[in-house]
């Protein structure tokens, strides 16, 4: 168990990227909540970048078209259709948070990955699962993985004042558009932009070692302890891609990554700043 003096304080103009979704802070109502953490971020001296998903919007929106809804190994299958309708409900989803963080007093501007090469990504390649006849390769559609960040235009908001807004629609070489997974866009983008810390926004309180208690939060990961927590069951599920996508930014030289529950009033602030741990934090 950490002490409170064990945990460190950002240090002052790093960048931190904070990744969210809807559900993980208590519905698209809460936005202006999340703005004004965003905002006590920038004014203690961080420089915040904020990606965020919509998986949850997606899903109701294919519901409401008539559409299937369809996930591997917890990724959504994506068409041309699902694809459409994953891009509108994104591009929906980052001018509600741009006009959210103006109202908290901040300058913002809101983009996808695809643009200018932010986030250049590759088509997944089929994935290999449980079928009636043996193991099946099942193809993703357009899923992509990201591959190469140019922090050029972040950098340059970010020194401008600006608090980017990125959701994670992203392309790659040849302007090919794909989803891609908003918590490993996240990672990328951290690493990629030198972020001393990736805050991944969910609705529980970080790893549980059981899944029903939520007083049961493990409070630090460090590499080494990979292994015992998915033998043991402790990773598992949706947990396990939040807890890749934070080594991927750690091993890409972020300093700290945590996992934090949205709906704790000011959790984004007080686990980066109040001096104790309130999710589970994760280091090399």
């Amino acid at each position: 168990m950490q002490r409170p003096s064990d945990v460190r304080a950002p240090q002052a103009a790093g960048k931190v990227v904070v990744k969210f979704g809807g559900s993980s802070i208590g519905g698209m109502d809460r936005i202006d909540a999340f703005a004004m953490q965003v905002a006590e971020l920038k004014e203690r001296g961080l420089v915040p970048v904020v990606l965020h998903g919509g998986g949850p919007e997606i899903t109701d929106e294919m519901k409401r078209c008539g559409l299937p809804v369809r996930k591997v190994a917890g990724l959504r299958i994506t068409d041309d259709a699902t694809l459409e309708i994953a891009k509108s409900v994104l591009s929906r989803i980052n001018d509600r948070v741009v006009v959210s963080l103006r109202k908290a007093g901040l300058r913002s501007i809101g983009l996808a990955g695809s643009e200018v090469d932010t986030l250049v990504a590759r088509r997944m390649p089929p994935v290999l699962v449980n079928g009636p006849d043996g193991r099946e390769e099942v193809d993703l559609g357009y899923v992509g993985e990201v591959v190469k960040v140019d922090p050029r235009a972040v950098t340059a908001l970010c020194a401008k004042g600006f608090v980017p807004v990125i959701y994670s629609i992203c392309a790659d070489a040849s302007g090919m558009l794909m989803n891609v997974n908003a918590d490993t866009a996240a990672a990328a983008l951290a690493a990629g932009i030198g972020a001393s810390d990736l805050v991944l926004v969910t609705e529980v309180p970080g790893v549980l070692r059981t899944i029903d208690d939520l007083s049961s939060t493990v409070p630090e990961i460090r590499e080494a302890d990979l292994g015992p927590l998915t033998s043991s069951g402790v990773l598992r599920d949706g947990m396990i891609p939040k807890v890749e996508a934070c080594f991927i930014a750690l091993r890409g030289g972020v300093g700290t990554a945590h996992i934090i529950c949205g709906t704790t009033p000011h959790a984004i602030v007080d686990q980066l700043f109040g001096g104790r741990n309130l999710g589970t934090r994760l280091t090399l």
